[in-house]
């Protein structure tokens, strides 16, 4: 496992997805309000988007995605000149009481198991009694996001407010096709374990805007950075592969092809943490996840953690959560 996988995994990224239709124009659906993260890709045709705070217009076209991975108000349009339309209609969105949605137009919003989507080819195409000159249709897969927010690490200090990402590579276009395909056919039908696909597949396509992200990036510095870089990214994913060896800063910055100096400012620069503390701090948030959902003996996460006894695997527990071992494991 790679180091944004078992970040992933610490935080419990879930993801659900809905899909949008709007049908013709002029239309505009504002988000106003997400406690978390919230994601965007067009399936069909195209639209305008527009962050809360910035009068500047994205064009976001077929295989385009946007992401807000820590919430974030915006607004989204058939053209430029619907986004000041002011909102007629709240749209409720089943099981997702943390997602305000305001819309003008015919725009219907559905979640795979509040009903039937339809089939592909309504979804693709004008409602029936939709006026002939009125059959442009626009559908978007919108997903949220939930993670533990309540970790302290520079992955999620790092979560960039705004993501964009094109798939305009032939291999980002293909995956992109291949997962909204494979999202559309899994909602539409009744398959055993729908929703537990579908929210997972949910979850790729996220990681797959995040990934073109962070290839596009131009910074060279910031936790995202740092999980690419040919030396600290190596190293990282050592510290979260991490079993019964356990890394010291001087085998990592061996591993990282570095001197150990250089290896570690370099890291710090980069992660804003020291090498032997967020090595620390990736075992206790290790342990807590072991702790909340495994029967593992408190002794063996201890050990697995780099702590010779349960006293002091107690005492670093409850200095970086404020919480002790077995408040967690009643959790």
């Amino acid at each position: 496992m790679d180091a944004l996988s078992d970040l992933l995994k610490t935080i419990q990224l879930s993801a659900k997805i809905y899909a949008c239709r709007a049908v013709g124009g002029p239309w505009n659906m504002q988000v106003h309000y997400r406690p978390q993260g919230i994601f965007h890709t067009v399936v069909q045709g195209q639209c305008y988007l527009r962050e809360g705070g910035s009068d500047n217009l994205v064009l976001l076209q077929t295989g385009d995605g946007v992401a807000f991975p820590t919430g974030g108000a915006h607004w989204i349009s058939d053209s430029p000149g619907s986004q000041d339309l002011g909102a007629e209609n709240v749209v409720k969105v089943m099981g997702d009481d943390g997602l305000l949605l305001l819309k003008t137009g015919e725009i219907t919003v559905s979640a795979p198991d509040s009903g039937p989507w339809g089939n592909a080819s309504r979804m693709a195409a004008p409602a029936d009694g939709d006026s002939p000159g009125n059959d442009q249709v626009t559908i978007l897969l919108s997903g949220t996001l939930s993670y533990d927010s309540s970790l302290n690490h520079p992955f999620l200090e790092s979560l960039p407010c705004f993501i964009q990402a094109s798939s305009k590579s032939t291999a980002d276009l293909h995956r992109h096709n291949v997962l909204t395909n494979l999202l559309i056919e899994e909602s539409f039908g009744s398959y055993p374990g729908k929703r537990l696909m579908v929210d997972h597949l949910a979850e790729v396509l996220f990681v797959q805007l995040l990934r073109v992200h962070m290839r596009k990036m131009k910074q060279s510095s910031g936790y995202m950075a740092a999980l690419s870089d040919p030396h600290i990214g190596v190293a990282l994913n050592l510290i979260h592969t991490e079993t019964d060896q356990k890394w010291t800063v001087e085998a990592l910055s061996r591993a990282s092809a570095m001197g150990r100096t250089a290896f570690t400012q370099k890291f710090v620069d980069m992660v804003g943490d020291t090498p032997k503390s967020y090595l620390t701090n990736t075992r206790l948030m290790q342990a807590k996840a072991k702790l909340k959902n495994t029967h593992d003996s408190m002794l063996s996460i201890a050990e697995s953690a780099g702590y010779a006894s349960e006293a002091a695997f107690g005492k670093a527990i409850k200095q970086h959560f404020n919480t002790t071992p077995g408040e967690l494991r009643k959790k």
